[in-house]
């Protein structure tokens, strides 16, 4: 009944549907299904999600699905499998599938050559409008969602390209070198595929030629494929900023031995890093035991320091990826960041030392709690920049963890200052 029900649903609602069990499960209720079906559903999933149910199906169920997924997708999902599985299941596949495959896995998955489909439509220059449209005809089925006729010479390399919409209003009797645009914008099958996503991001493109050195057309690359990168990347980002290692293998649905694994080693460095902040404190334990009012305020100071700090962070890992900074532009970013830092830290100070005097009755503790915050916010100002600019510079991910290092900072910085200059002012 299961099945019946999962196969009524669109087959990227199914393969979503299928994650709420565990491997074993999806795959015993993916395996009634039609292999068309079924491969749609699993194309509609990140690789690593897709894999861990693929890997429980039967060789030959396995083999036929791979068959039926479109190029990029199978080579996605090879590139997951132990060499050993698959070099025993690329030779039962088609000699035309495998070719493709082949072709596609020498290419890492980070790149324009991992990413792109082989099944670009080309057609010679020299081919009439009308004999074009009439091959677009015979291809209509071999191919995936056509966007662009890409025009090659007698060799196959790329000289042009002509939107399809374009090409039933030409005139049938010219050749396709003589209506098309021959100013294509290119990849090379090793650009990077964050690359590639911010050229599709520039020029609204549906579709990308990738072409080696020679020029010859290889593949494309198509606004699909640039939408699931970009989600992964994000994905990637996003957890690896809180300290979760093997990002990309890790959901809601993740078995707890497998999150644990990824989640544990940051834990363990972050109690390292907590334990710095601890040791602030004890210095001061003194001004803390006679002061116990400025423990109320140390929270306050680490959390807005902290916040700020994670703002700056985002916006930097972000502005990397985009390729928004570059060209010795660092200390314009730093700059910018510690003035606003002086700003809203002035600005919360403010605040927050009114709280301080009309709740204490006190004027040094209320300067003691505005300045702390006013240094705090400026010192997370320039941590957030410092930070994933220094990583990236060391040739590690910006988002590489950065949230945990910019806690570690804003609260040795935040306990510093509050408890250095209560004892300065107040003892």
């Amino acid at each position: 009944m299961a099945e019946k029900k999962l196969s009524k649903l669109h087959p990227a609602e199914t393969g979503h549907r299928l994650l709420e069990f565990s491997e074993k499960e999806a795959a015993e209720k993916i395996r009634p299904l039609e292999p068309e079906f079924a491969a749609e559903a699993l194309e509609a999933l990140d690789p690593w999600q897709a894999w861990g149910i693929f890997r429980e199906l039967s060789r030959d169920l396995k083999v036929e699905l791979l068959e039926k997924m479109s190029a990029d997708d199978s080579v996605d999902l090879l590139q997951e499998m132990p060499e050993e599985e698959k070099e025993e299941i690329l030779p039962l596949l088609s000699e035309l599938t495998r070719q493709r495959l082949t072709s596609l896995l020498k290419y890492p998955e980070d790149t324009a050559g991992g990413t792109m489909s082989p099944r670009a439509l080309s057609l010679p220059e020299t081919l009439r409008v009308d004999e074009a449209i009439e091959e677009l005809r015979k291809k209509e089925k071999e191919l995936e969602e056509v966007n662009y006729v890409y025009v090659t010479d007698g060799d196959g390399k790329l000289t042009g390209v002509l939107p399809l919409r374009d090409l039933p209003f030409r005139e049938p009797w010219l050749e396709l070198k003589e209506v098309m645009n021959s100013d294509v914008k290119t990849v090379s099958p090793e650009a990077d595929r964050e690359k590639v996503a911010r050229i599709f991001d520039k020029f609204d493109y549906l579709a990308l030629p990738v072409v080696n050195d020679e020029g010859f057309l290889l593949g494309v690359i198509t606004f699909d494929d640039v939408i699931d990168v970009l989600r992964q990347e994000d994905t990637e980002d996003m957890l690896e900023m809180v300290g979760i290692s093997g990002a990309k293998e890790e959901s809601v649905w993740t078995p707890w031995p497998v999150s644990m694994k990824h989640r544990l080693p940051w834990l363990v460095v972050n109690l390292g890093t907590a334990l710095l902040a601890a040791i602030v404190v004890s210095a001061f334990e003194s001004t803390v035991a006679r002061y116990a009012v400025l423990a109320v305020f140390m929270p306050v100071i680490a959390g807005q320091g902290g916040n700020s700090g994670s703002q700056t962070v985002a916006l930097l890992v972000r502005g990397i990826a985009l390729g928004e900074i570059g060209g010795g532009q660092d200390f314009k970013v730093l700059a910018k960041e510690v003035l606003l830092g002086l700003l809203h830290g002035a600005s919360i100070g403010i605040i927050v030392g009114l709280i301080a005097f009309f709740w204490q009755g006190s004027l040094k503790i209320a300067l003691i709690v505005g300045v702390s915050m006013i240094l705090s916010m400026i010192v997370a100002g320039i941590a957030g920049v410092v930070i994933p600019l220094g990583l990236k510079k060391v040739g590690l991910d910006p988002a590489l963890s950065a949230n945990i290092w910019m806690t570690t900072i804003t609260d040795v910085a935040g306990f510093f200052f509050l408890l250095g200059l209560a004892s300065w002012l107040l003892m």
